[in-house]
């Protein structure tokens, strides 16, 4: 990672906080428009599902790299089950919920790291 603007750890009270951060940061770096609306929404799926499925503590951070904006989301919760994990038809997910990861898939580049002890969420755009 270089050029870190971002890095916390946070809980279910910081979720409106973190989206207002990086929507700030993603102008700050450029993005604008639809590119850095599905980003903020991207990331704040990933930071809600860290909230609903993962256990503390859970961070985020925020950077610039090699023309691209990025984010990781961590929490130690017990991993995405695999089902849930390759699941890639929306009519699969329940009315309710479960388009969190769907949505990450289509609105960035997103590479995800899980297991038992914990989730990685890295979600990338292209910086203009």
């Amino acid at each position: 990672m270089s050029g870190i603007l971002l890095s916390l750890e946070f809980d279910q009270s910081a979720v409106v906080q973190i989206r207002h951060l990086v929507q700030r940061s993603g102008q700050s770096a450029g993005l604008s428009g639809a590119v850095l609306e599905d980003y903020v929404l991207a990331v704040h799926e990933a930071v809600t599902n860290a909230i609903k499925y993962g256990r503390g503590p859970r961070s985020i951070s925020i950077w610039e790299e090699s023309g691209s904006f990025c984010s990781e989301v961590r929490d130690s919760g017990p991993g995405i089950p695999y089902q849930t994990l390759t699941a890639t038809d929306l009519a699969e997910r329940s009315i309710l919920g479960g388009r969190g990861l769907w949505l990450m898939r289509r609105l960035t580049r997103t590479t995800i790291q899980t297991g038992p002890e914990g989730t990685t969420v890295r979600l990338t755009a292209p910086l203009p």
